[in-house]
């Protein structure tokens, strides 16, 4: 399946269509759908398309040589034998097409990397020598982001300022991640919440919610048991730290000071790996929304990934029941995971609302102080509109009574309190009653259902 990429995919068209050379960087987390969004952009076009592999240098330069000599049947570029990429780069300026619209990828590039870090500058001297001053479009894709941060796209790498376009693939939304799931819509939420937007983890679904737990998160050999370890053990050699930190924050540890409590790393230090995390967009540090995002010392840090998420909070600590299948065990985790769902529901329904918007805003986050939280606040810098929202993923819900908490708790908000139009949203599986009040919106799952369908 290819779904939605719709933006992506037109900045790949509009570099397609531009004169000259194009030098295009895709990265994203493993599993993302980089591969994917790639055959659908180079399928009809003149293209060549090379998958690295953690294999010998030899072997790649081999494997790549032959797949541009069978492309442009060259039977000489098949006999040489070139031992260096210097050597490969070179033979290919003679016999690549200067004024022919064509496409190289480069795809796990970072594989080539890590067997010789040298191949970035031979890259760039490729690139400056030959390659800018042609109709090739070449492309660059990797999964280890921390590595195509650094080697391709920094300051300090070879190749800074050669690039013209670049793309960090993110998961799907949930509105997207649907037509992956052939189920009920609340159940859609439930396995989004484990698996996020991530499409080779949607295309892992072939089961009703609580079997597909069980049998690929809660078995040894399930697809997800260790996904999570090995998503991390790819990204950096050591991983131990950052599945801690992961850890901590999954288990409600969301402050910087209690997250160097729960892994007893020092603030000082802990901070550094914070940053990298961010940096490779794992985790995301929050801030109330109407505080100053630079200045404010109360901030709060989730993981930016409902996988890792899930697989920190569920998996990782209970390895060991999992190992010699403890049914009660099991069982006992299972009936844990409700709950996780609420707090990704918040998330769905602060999607929900960028996309269906009912009243216009330019800024949309949370809010707490001390001693109270609004999930999800939203306000227009302009014409003085401000929303309040809950989400409840609870059955039943009286929505009077949370309206009136809701009204309550919305006076300690402090933005343009004198001048202000306030308005109510309440999200919930399903209301007790569904009163009609003025400037209060209420979104049930039929609700939502039917305004994600009709987008």
């Amino acid at each position: 399946m290819f779904v939605n990429r719709t933006k992506e995919m037109q900045l790949l068209d509009e570099e397609f269509t531009h004169k000259g050379a194009r030098f295009i960087v895709i990265y994203g987390r493993r599993r993302v759908g980089k591969t994917r969004l790639i055959e659908e952009f180079i399928k009809d076009k003149d293209s060549v398309y090379y998958l690295a592999a953690l294999e010998s240098e030899a072997q790649q330069i081999k494997e790549l040589k032959t797949l541009i000599g069978r492309k442009l049947n060259d039977e000489l570029i098949l006999t040489l034998e070139l031992t260096d990429w210097k050597q490969l780069f070179s033979y290919l300026e003679k016999i690549l097409p200067k004024d022919k619209k064509m496409i190289i990828v480069i795809d796990e590039v970072t594989f080539l990397i890590k067997n010789n870090s040298s191949f970035v500058s031979y890259l760039q001297k490729f690139w400056d020598q030959f390659l800018s001053k042609t109709n090739i479009i070449l492309i660059l894709s990797g999964s280890l982001v921390g590595l195509i941060i650094k080697e391709i796209l920094a300051e300090e790498s070879p190749l800074y300022g050669r690039r013209t376009a670049q793309i960090q693939l993110e998961p799907l939304l949930f509105s997207h991640s649907i037509e992956f799931m052939k189920t009920t819509f609340e159940e859609s939420i439930a396995l989004y919440s484990v698996t996020g937007g991530i499409p080779q983890y949607l295309l892992q679904i072939d089961q009703p919610f609580i079997q597909f737990l069980k049998k690929k998160f809660f078995y040894k050999d399930g697809f997800f048991y260790q996904e999570g370890q090995f998503l991390l053990s790819q990204e950096f050699k050591d991983p131990s730290t950052y599945i801690d930190i992961l850890k901590a924050i999954s288990f409600g540890n969301t402050k910087l000071n209690e997250i160097s409590n729960f892994t007893g790393i020092e603030t000082k230090i802990l901070s550094r790996y914070v940053d990298i995390l961010i940096e490779l967009r794992l985790m995301k540090r929050i801030v109330p929304i109407t505080e100053d995002k630079d200045s404010y010392r109360g901030a709060i840090y989730k993981i930016n990934d409902n996988f890792l998420s899930f697989w920190h909070h569920f998996v990782f600590p209970n390895r060991s029941s999992i190992e010699i299948e403890n049914e009660e065990d099991i069982k006992r985790i299972m009936r844990e995971v409700n709950s996780y769902i609420g707090f990704v529901f918040e998330d769905i329904c602060k999607q929900f609302l960028i996309t269906n918007q009912p009243i216009s805003f330019t800024n949309i986050g949370t809010w707490w102080d001390k001693e109270n939280e609004i999930d999800i606040v939203a306000y227009h810098h302009t014409n003085k509109e401000i929303f309040f929202c809950e989400c409840k993923w609870k059955e039943s819900v009286n929505s009077d009574e949370i309206l009136f908490k809701l009204q309550q708790k919305s006076t300690l908000v402090q933005w343009n309190n004198q001048s202000r139009k306030e308005y109510f949203v309440i999200f919930a599986k399903s209301f007790k009653n569904k009163n009609q009040h003025k400037n209060v919106f209420l979104f049930d799952l039929k609700d939502i259902e039917k305004k994600m369908k009709r987008n």
